[in-house]
Formats: C-alpha cells, structure tokens, sequence
C-alpha cells in the first residue's frame, strides 16, 4: 500500500448556479475506500461541455452530500491502493456516475471499484493530460460509430467534423476500414459544404456510391441519422418521405446512462488503436493547474464558450 496524504484540494459546488459563484476549492479528507475499491490519484482530469452545464443545473438527478458534489467525469491518474498488482499502475476512465450522483474527478483522489482495474490500463504512449482528454469524446464518438456499424470501403457522412467528438469519429470510422466523409461550411480539401444542396456533392465526394450513415455531432443540421444533438432550440428538420421509403432509421447517442464499467470497457477496446498511433487524442490540450480556482473557473467558462482546446485540470501535487 501506497502511503497517502490525509487531506486533498477538491472543486465542488453545493448547488446549480453560474460557475463564477457555486464552484469554489476546498480541503476535504482523501477518500477512504469502501470495501472492494481502490483509491486513485488523480493526475489530470477533463473538463467536458456535461460538467459545466452540470454545474449550472441541466442534470435534475444531481445529488449533493454534506460537502456538496465534487463534478468531473474523465480522469487519469495512478493507483495508490488496492490490490497490490495494480499499485503504482497507471489508470483512465470516463463514464458512470462521476459528478451526478457521486464524486467525480476535479479533486487530487478519487475511488472506483478495484473489479474494474483490470479494464482501465492506459495507453503507455499517452500522457496523463492526454489520456484524461480522451473519455466523454471518444466514448460518445464509439457509440456512434458502433450503432452506424460501417462496414469496410463505406462512406460515413460526419456533420461536425472538425470537432472534439467528430475528430474522434473520423478516426474510429478509419479504424473500421470505412471511408469518413467530411463538412465543413466552406468546402475544399474534399469536404462536403452544408450550407450548400448536399445529395450532389455526396456522390461526388464517395464516387456515386452513397453514405450508409450520417454522424451528426453537432444536432444544426436538417439531415439527420444518428445524433447527439446540441441545437439551441434542440428541433431538426428532415423529408420524412425520403426517410421512410428508404427504411432508415435514427438513433439518440447519451453517454450520461453509460455505467462506469462500461466507460473503461469502450475505453480498454480503444487502448491498442492509441498505442498503435491510429487513434490520436486532442491536438489541443490547455493544461490547468487543479489548485488555482481563478484559473479553474476560467477554464470552465472556456468550456461553456465553446473553448476548441480541451480544458484539462492538473494536479500539482502528484
């Protein structure tokens, strides 16, 4: 066993309000395990579009302790006790109920039921802000990408693809052996304008043959096959005609019911796709340091922003 500190530095909030005001730091005592979990120190941990929007009440299953609610859901950080085969081990993980209903990531340690490290290795070619990056995104982008289920030499049409969860997409549709096809909102490099007619220029862009499937990650569009959707007013449009005679279907993608498990199981799939270098974590990453709460709180309101860099928290004292 790992000795640890007894007390950590944690952000939480007692109750939904703006950023500025219901997050603060705090001193509480490090966690101590309930029987058959493991305590992990974190090194870094995300800070994703859910959190924020957490923080300012869009969850009603949010629960609070006595000490508030400490919000994050990706992390990675080191094992520091358990079982002795996963002590010093380096972690990841996304998913479950982190931040909602129990205490997340944005805190020096965190525990998780010591079952799951067998599933939650990270990359051994990411670093800890890398890997942190990469839960809620890559996780939404799989789900995707497995209910499309391409097939190889398929096209699959991503809307949003310059984006977190559409970059993510596009290598996880590669990584299928299917044929990614971009947008963009001015065209070129072989991406398909939306804000022009798009059936031509999608047979042009795959060569007459067609998309089996649209990836909307942004939910502003009026072709929509599987969605997440982000839209102010949260309504699309589409030609129903079109959509049944051609027996398609349309599919809601939540990361937000995803058990903890579950996360690192998606996680652990994607484990050799980073190792090998085909899949690649955000190419921006701002690093923030865990222990500045002015620095923290910008960070969130860069994320409800719609900040392009990924908002990674650090931990000094790790």
């Amino acid at each position: 066993m790992t000795e640890v500190a007894k007390t950590q530095t944690v952000l939480r909030f007692s109750k939904p309000g703006p950023i500025a005001s219901a997050l603060s730091l705090t001193s509480l005592p490090i966690p101590t395990p309930a029987p058959g979990h493991a305590v992990i120190r974190v090194h870094a941990s995300a800070i994703n579009p859910s959190d924020e929007k957490n923080i300012l009440g869009a969850f009603p299953q949010t629960t609070f302790s006595e000490h508030g609610r400490i919000p994050g859901r990706d992390f990675a950080g080191t094992v520091v006790t358990g079982p002795e085969q996963y002590i010093g081990k380096s972690v990841w993980g996304t998913g479950g109920q982190n931040g909602f209903e129990q205490d997340g990531s944005h805190a020096e340690y965190m525990t998780v039921d010591e079952n799951y490290l067998s599933v939650m290795e990270m990359p051994s070619n990411l670093s800890f802000p890398q890997a942190a990056s990469c839960g809620v995104g890559f996780l939404t982008a799989s789900m995707m990408v497995n209910k499309a289920a391409p097939k190889e030499g398929e096209h699959v049409l991503i809307l949003g693809s310059s984006g977190a969860v559409g970059t993510a997409c596009k290598q996880l549709v590669k990584l299928a052996g299917a044929i990614p096809v971009e947008t963009s909102r001015t065209g070129g490099d072989g991406s398909v304008n939306i804000t022009e007619e798009l059936p031509s220029q999608i047979k042009s862009a795959t060569g007459g043959k067609g998309i089996v499937a649209v990836i909307d990650t942004v939910g502003a569009t009026t072709f929509i096959i599987i969605t997440a959707a982000k839209s102010p007013g949260m309504l699309f449009t589409f030609n129903a005609l079109c959509f049944f005679r051609n027996n398609l279907s349309m599919h809601g993608i939540n990361t937000l019911p995803v058990s903890f498990l579950q996360g690192v199981q998606q996680l652990a799939k994607m484990k050799k796709g980073f190792e090998d270098g085909i899949l690649i974590p955000p190419a921006s990453i701002d690093e923030v340091e865990l222990q500045d709460e002015k620095a923290v709180i910008a960070a969130y309101e860069k994320v409800g922003a719609g900040s392009r860099a990924k908002q990674v928290l650090v931990n000094k004292n790790a």
